[in-house]
This record gives structure tokens, sequence and C-alpha cells, in this order.
């Protein structure tokens, strides 16, 4: 049987029953797919076919949380994951004629774009859509804007509403209704501050926030943070001051001022741009062995490690692929459990991946760009060794722990920040990113408490 949705579900089931095309923007761990589920299939008959894009970490909920939430154990039948060679994945596709459920990832629906167009679809659901739209010019937006423009029933939704500004915003705004919203900077010129820099039109913070909430609450269904607090625990933001070891600080000090380093081991280490040597002091204050294989771990990981006796089942977010395997295969070394976690990890993998370190208690190690649609609910601890440039991926891998189905009542998120270096000008960036999002988000109290249940006074959004 069924559990009772919580108010902001039916709000959000409710808004897509009416609208039909429409975004869903909620926190990580809200439970956005049941108000999709059960609202997209309200609007459609039974044997259409429908489509669902998203990435590898979604695809066992959505195999797993369709049945459930219609309530249909047989429906299971009809959901086929687009997947395996060329042959294969046309196969499956022509299968579409005959309705069921298609779930696939971003560069599937690239790749097999001239396939997707010719078919029938009843519905459209994009899921964490700001993974792969929220650039305008990317292949991924042009494509879903195309095929759905004339398709009512088109869902997208993300628990990362803005991006640093509302510019980020736009193409979800087009995908709703196109007619209405046709130029990217006359939005942006409606909504944003725009200063003219030295290398063009710069975007520096947000205009007209009461006219774009409207806009917002008019054509999306929008959940405040605030609204699904009591269903999860609660969680700490806090950044964790290390000293690099004297290796960093000798390589850093040379890139900085040189952009070159020669190691005590005799490697040598170029930065031939100012945007390469930005990139190479990120990785080597998140992980040195990154830069050179005879350089060690970096502090930050040591100060991690000195941390898992109080507490050993612990989540490690880092911003560079290489990084991940470096440090499982050093926590094995030294007796832990632990398990990695990045892009091109298949759904069955994720899935067992995540159930061995539960019932291990062991210690998952995952890039931030991957750390999104999987439970890790038995863990409490995070660190960020090193973080991505967007509030939203960050925050993405903040709700992996923040879930409703959370067996602590208060989780904590460690940002690693190396004093007068640039993770610490990163660090104020995104504290200044999330004030804008924050004028952009808030909601007046009236509203928030509605939506959680405790009114009953109606609202007109």
């Amino acid at each position: 049987m069924k559990p009772p949705e919580y108010r902001y579900q039916a709000f959000a089931r409710q808004k897509i029953q009416s609208r039909g095309k429409t975004a869903l923007l909620a926190p990580p761990g809200a439970g956005k797919t049941r108000p999709i589920i059960e609202g997209v299939f309200s609007r459609i008959a039974p044997h259409e076919a429908i489509l669902i894009i998203c990435s590898g970490p979604a695809v066992a909920t959505w195999k797993r949380q369709i049945p459930l939430w219609l309530d249909d154990t047989s429906i299971a039948d009809e959901i086929h994951y687009v997947s395996g060679s060329a042959l294969d994945r046309r196969a499956i596709l022509a299968s579409a004629k005959h309705g069921g459920i298609f779930i696939m990832n971003a560069a599937v629906f690239r790749i097999d774009f001239p396939t997707i167009q010719g078919i029938s679809w009843a519905a459209v659901i994009a899921d964490e859509y700001h993974k792969f739209m929220i650039r305008r010019k990317s292949q991924t937006y042009e494509k879903f804007l195309k095929l759905t423009r004339h398709i009512p029933n088109t869902v997208i939704c993300t628990g990362s509403g803005v991006r640093r500004n509302p510019s980020s915003m736009f193409t979800a705004f087009q995908i709703i209704d196109p007619i209405v919203f046709r130029g990217y900077w006359k939005f942006v010129n409606t909504y944003c501050l725009v200063s003219d820099g030295a290398y063009g039109k710069e975007i520096i913070g947000v205009k007209n926030q009461a006219q774009l909430q409207q806009r917002m609450d008019h054509y999306m269904a929008y959940i405040p943070e605030e609204v699904v607090a009591d269903q999860q625990p609660k969680g700490k933001r806090q950044s964790l001051d290390v000293e690099m070891d004297e290796q960093q600080e000798k390589i850093y000090e040379d890139l900085t001022k040189h952009m070159l380093s020669i190691t005590d081991e005799g490697g040598v280490l170029v930065a031939s741009t100012v945007l390469g040597k930005l990139i190479m002091l990120r990785q080597l204050l998140c992980c040195p062995k990154i830069l050179d294989e005879n350089l060690g771990l970096g502090a930050g990981f040591e100060a991690v490690v000195d941390k898992l006796d109080e507490d050993p089942h612990v989540a490690i977010f880092v911003p560079f692929r290489p990084a991940v395997g470096y440090f499982v295969d050093e926590l094995r070394r030294r007796g832990y459990y632990a398990e990695g976690l990045l892009g091109g990890t298949s759904p069955q993998e994720l899935q067992r991946i995540i159930d061995d370190l539960r019932r291990k208690e062991g210690v998952l190690v995952c890039t931030i760009q991957y750390a999104e649609s999987f439970d890790f609910e038995t863990c409490k601890t995070s660190y960020f060794i090193g973080y991505d440039y967007t509030v939203d991926q960050n925050q993405q891998a903040e709700g992996r722990t923040k879930r409703a189905i959370s067996e602590h009542k208060f989780v904590t998120w460690n940002y690693i920040k190396y004093m007068n270096t640039i993770d610490e000008y990163l660090l104020l960036k995104l504290d200044e990113d999330f004030r804008n999002m924050r004028r952009v988000l808030s909601r007046p109290q009236e509203l928030i408490d509605f939506l959680r249940g405790i009114t009953n006074v109606d609202q007109n959004n």
C-alpha cells in the first residue's frame, strides 16, 4: 500500500496534471519522482510511449519507483532501458510503436535522436535536466527543445533550479513555453544585473526578483527547501581548515609564480596557460598524485583519514576522476572498506556498490559530477576535497546523505579549505552565488507553511 503523499507532492502532481508542460524544482531527497509519475501517467492513455532521459545513477531509481507509485508491478515488463550497441538500441526503440516506457541517458538521446524524433511520444520526462540542458547552445538542449515543442506532456525536473544567477533558468522557461520565452538576452536583461566587463557582458546579480518569482510560480512547480525540512535530517555545511604539506606548498608556490615546478622526484610540471595553471592548482590541492604518480595524496586526504576513527562510514566527494581511484586504493591499503563511483559506472554496479557500502559501513569516494539520484542514507558525514565551480553540483552531492529516509537526524558536510589558496577564493565565490540563489528561491512563510501542511489557506500558485 502506498504511503500518503505530502502536501507539497500533491501540489506538484496537480501542477503537472493541470499544465502538462512544466518544470518541477525541488530539493534533493524531496521525492520528485512520485508526483511526476502520478501526474504524467494520469494524462496519457494506456499503451502510449513515454520517454525518460536521465543520468546513469537515476536509471535504477526510475525502474524501481514507476511500479511502486503506480501500484502496478506488472508495468515493470513495459520499462525498457535503452543501452547497448546501436543495433540493440534500434531494436529496443522499434518496440515503442506498441507503447511502453523507455529510459536512456543524455548521450544515447543525442546519438539516437533521428530515431527518437520519428517516434510518437505521449510524454517526455527529463530528470536532473541541469546536468545536460542548462546551456542553451548544447546539442542535447537543442534536440530536446525540437522534440518537445509539440508534445504537451513534457516535464523537466531538478534539485538545482538556479545556477549562480537567473540566466541559468532560461532553458527551462523556453522548454515550457518556447513562444513566450524566445530571446535569451531579453530574458537576461529583464532579470539579471549585467555589466560590460573586459571580456564582454558579465552577469553580476539579480533584479526584478518579485516578477521572476511570479513567473516561476505560474509556469513551474517550485518546492522551497524549507518545505521538505520536516522530512529530512538537519544539515550543517562547515569548512575544515587544512595546511598544505611541504610538497604541496612548494609546488603551489612554483606554479603560482613561474607556472613551472620541478618535484623532489625529478618530475617537471608545466602550466602552458593561465587556465591550465588554475586547474593544476586545484588538482594539487585535491590530490597531488593526479599531477605526478610519484607525488603523495595531499594534506586534505590525510586530514579526512585522521577523522575516520571517529566515523568510518563517510562519503568523500572530489572534483577530479583520477582522485577516486587513488583514494580508494590507499584507503583499502590502510584497512578500510572503500568503493568508488564516477561517470561510466553502470546502474547495476552503482546499486551493488551502494548496497555493499551500507552493509559494511564503508567509505564512498565519488566525483561531485556523478553524485546524484542515489541514496546514501546510512551515512551522516561527508567531506569535500575540492569543489565544483557551481553551487548546485555541490548541493547535489550534499543531497546524497540528506534524504527523507536518512537514518540520522543530523548530517554534516565538511569542505576542506586550504587557507590563502584558490580553494578559499572558490568558497567565497560559491557563497556569493548561494546568496544570489536564495534571493530568487525565497518565498513567503505562509506559502511554505501551506505546502508543509501546517495551514489550509489556499494559494493561487
